[in-house]
């Protein structure tokens, strides 16, 4: 017995050395894959030397003779900071991820062959002009020459996963929109769903889960409110007339709501050549910027929440008739695995759609997009018309794209194919092959726009954004109107002299509109113990703001999530609502007020009142938070349970690596503050965790676009070990914003470096 417990000490030792001497070569590698900053690189084909001088915030300013030499060093730029972002974002789009993680990834990999993502951005070269496809390319080379060239490491990710990235290609930068463009697009994997709720509830009372209100706002008609179902994606943009700013020029604010991970989504750069300049959000893997302003105009970008997307049930004869072609999916660790992708008359065949065969009927699949060269053209755009034309060419997926210039000028334009539906079809269920199918796409002259409205204000937060009168469906259910009633409010508090200030306070306002709809409902509850009654009177007391360090918010939330649960848990059954469940305002808002039935629990004979479902509610919100924070409400904490986990997508999945990679913290906002710090709900181990919200903010000022501020969330490197990894995080979320370099005092002395590039 004892030389087993001998060998059990030695072997634990041993394995505890083999993981420390693990982490110090890691260690030491990811060290060594850092670039430097103060460089002097060569880099083919170059017409001229480039300069690049950083911030102290890595934010580079590229200097060059020709914006295809930019695009060159933008490209090397890109690689250096962000390959592993990269690599991974070619690979998801072209569904080859199982072939560097193995098994975990089949799935995904099949759902995007069948997609055909990547074929769709080969295809769009054929429509590109030749200036066009060669800045790509260039772009493409300054990626390569950084795989050829760099004398380190590749970041600790390549190491982990022991492969080398292959040559980039300009398909792999134009995969990049076909899967934002599926991230922003329809519901069609929530459409099964929808016809499952109508079957269990019926369609009036479904529809109860999926609230309709209509609310007039300004110079927008705010309606349709997509409730139970809701998407994640999000943003937030106004722009104002010199009319009511202080400088008498525009301003243009925006931010764009995606998930929060590390490395973000957005790489700021600024671009200064003879013929152009560029200042905003870059994505890595693509060359043009995707937000920003360029010296004439500026742009901002929100989600229409169209509904591009059906599903049609198919029968035999329609497998049989389609188009197919067999795919070989590599697997590491694994047998490599065959799959049949079918082209149906209305679309791909998508097998994730359910076990009954569907295909995917979508105004994004198409060889045609040309959304690559709207953006190309946007960048370059010096006027209205400019601007206009550019966005003619914006096929997919449909966003409200915001303008503002230094004339003075301001407008807004619906860009985006729109489907037309045939009467009686609303796109929120399955069609079948009986259907009528679509009418063809909304012609671009008749999408929604604004040009210099007599109010001088355009805004949006996803709420609808056309009248009764509009002909054509752009969705069933637009997003609960909550956050752009605050907006409305916090923009008429400075009608004629708006400042940039003034707009920094209104992106991170974190007062819920929803909760000053809601607690009034709430306090009705009747407390069964002195801590239910210390945490209503928490509410009552609160002043609607949904701050990290209040008790109240933690409070109410989690009444809200409980609330549902009381309200719908019997009618759906345990099963199906685990598969709905989510804190939705939208929802209890309207059963608490307009439909009371929901208060009742149906397995049971007494008919049971909104009080008692508020009570019960309130009882094991109470209780969970005891749980998990201690019994005394007066100490409770919002932050503690609203944590942006900010993991990174690799390095989270690796015992011990997720402290490297992850960089948790505490934030303010909610579901419906116009700061949006959205959470899922639920029965999650987190369900308050803030997982999506606006990880760039930007605030163009018109009058000196120079002056302009931003906020990104987290920081230009991807590598855990770089110094710019994480270095913006704590100013993004308490709101301090910073330029990007454009004037002389924007640089510290001592806090620049400058990275020379020559042919």
């Amino acid at each position: 017995m004892r030389l087993v417990k001998w060998l059990v000490i030695y072997l634990t030792l041993g394995l505890a050395v083999a993981g420390l001497v693990l982490a110090a070569v890691l260690w030491v590698t990811g060290l060594r894959s850092l670039p430097d900053d103060n460089d002097s690189v060569r880099l083919p084909n170059l017409s001229a030397p480039v300069t690049i001088l950083f911030d102290d915030k890595g934010i580079p300013t590229i200097r060059a003779n020709t914006m295809r030499d930019a695009y060159r060093s933008l490209g090397y730029l890109h690689a250096r900071d962000r390959l592993w972002q990269m690599e991974s974002m070619r690979r998801i789009g072209a569904g080859r991820m199982a072939e560097i993680i193995g098994k975990p990834m089949i799935t995904y990999d099949i759902l995007m062959r069948e997609l055909g993502l990547y074929r769709q951005a080969e295809a769009q070269l054929v429509l590109m002009d030749q200036s066009e496809k060669d800045d790509l390319q260039a772009y493409a080379d300054g990626v390569n020459a950084f795989l050829t060239q760099h004398d380190r490491p590749f970041p600790i990710e390549f190491q982990l996963t022991q492969f080398q990235p292959e040559p980039w290609t300009v398909a792999d930068s134009l995969v990049w929109g076909r899967l934002m463009s599926l991230q922003l697009s329809g519901d069609a994997f929530r459409e099964a769903q929808t016809a499952a709720l109508i079957g269990l509830l019926g369609r009036d009372k479904a529809a109860q889960l999926m609230p309709r209100h209509t609310k007039s706002l300004a110079t927008m008609n705010d309606g349709n409110r997509d409730g139970w179902l809701s998407q994640y994606d999000a943003s937030n943009a106004w722009v104002l007339s010199g009319a009511r700013t202080e400088s008498g020029k525009p301003i243009l604010a925006n931010d764009p709501h995606l998930g929060l991970n590390m490395p973000g989504q957005w790489y700021l750069a600024r671009i200064e050549t003879p013929e152009l300049t560029l200042v905003g959000a870059t994505a890595p893997g693509v060359p043009m910027h995707i937000l920003g302003h360029n010296g004439k105009i500026a742009w901002g970008m929100t989600t229409t929440h169209a509904d591009t997307q059906d599903t049609i049930t198919l029968d035999q004869r329609s497998l049989d008739s389609a188009t197919t072609r067999t795919e070989i999916i590599q697997v590491r660790f694994g047998d490599p695995v065959h799959i049949v992708v079918r082209e149906t008359d209305f679309g791909p065949a998508i097998t994730r759609l359910g076990s009954t065969p569907r295909a995917l009927i979508w105004t994004g699949h198409s060889d045609r997009q040309r959304a690559a060269t709207a953006l190309y053209q946007l960048n370059r755009a010096q006027n209205w018309q400019d601007f206009l034309n550019a966005l003619s060419r914006f096929d997919d997926p449909a966003q409200n794209v915001f303008y503002a210039d230094t004339k003075g000028h301001i407008g807004m334009k619906v860009v985006g194919s729109l489907p037309i539906r045939a009467p009686g079809q609303n796109g929120t269920v399955p069609l079948s092959l009986f259907d009528d199918p679509w009418h063809g796409v909304v012609p671009p002259s008749e999408l929604p726009g604004l040009y210099n409205p007599v109010s001088g204000l355009i805004f949006n937060a996803n709420n609808r954004i056309i009248t009764d009168a509009y002909p054509y469906l752009i969705t069933d259910r637009f997003p609960a109107d909550y956050r752009a009633m605050r907006l409305k409010e916090r923009l008429a508090e400075t009608p004629k002299n708006h400042r940039l200030e003034d707009s920094m306070s209104i992106q991170n306002d974190i007062v819920s509109t929803a909760a000053q709809r809601l607690v009034p409902l709430f306090v009705k509850a009747e407390p069964n113990t002195e801590q239910a009654a210390e945490a209503l009177q928490l509410l009552r007391d609160w002043d609607f703001s949904m701050d990290r360090k209040k008790a109240a918010p933690a409070v109410y939330m989690t009444l809200l999530n409980e609330t549902v649960r009381v309200l719908a848990e019997d009618d759906l059954g345990p099963d199906a609502f685990k598969a709905f469940w989510r804190a939705d305002a939208d929802f209890v808002e309207l059963a608490l007020s307009q439909a009371p039935t929901w208060c009742d629990d149906i397995r049971t004979t007494p008919v049971e009142s909104c009080k008692w479902a508020l009570s019960t509610a309130l009882d094991r919100a109470v209780f969970g938070l005891s749980q998990k924070q201690g019994n005394s409400p007066s100490d409770w904490r919002w932050g503690k349970m609203h944590t942006a986990t900010m993991k990174h997508q690799l390095l989270s999945l690796i015992p011990g690596l997720a402290l490297l990679g992850n960089r948790p913290i505490e934030t303010s906002g909610g579901d419906h503050t116009i700061n949006r710090g959205q959470s899922r709900g639920g029965e999650d181990d987190q369900p308050f965790a803030h997982i999506h919200g606006a990880g760039y903010r930007a605030i163009y000022d018109l009058n000196n676009l120079n002056n302009s501020l931003f906020a990104l969330a987290g920081g230009q490197s991807g590598n855990p070990f770089s110094p710019h990894y994480s270095d913006l995080m704590k100013d993004w979320r308490d709101g301090r914003y910073f330029r990007i370099p454009g004037r002389a005092e924007d640089i510290p002395e001592h806090g620049g470096a400058l990275l020379k590039l020559t042919p």
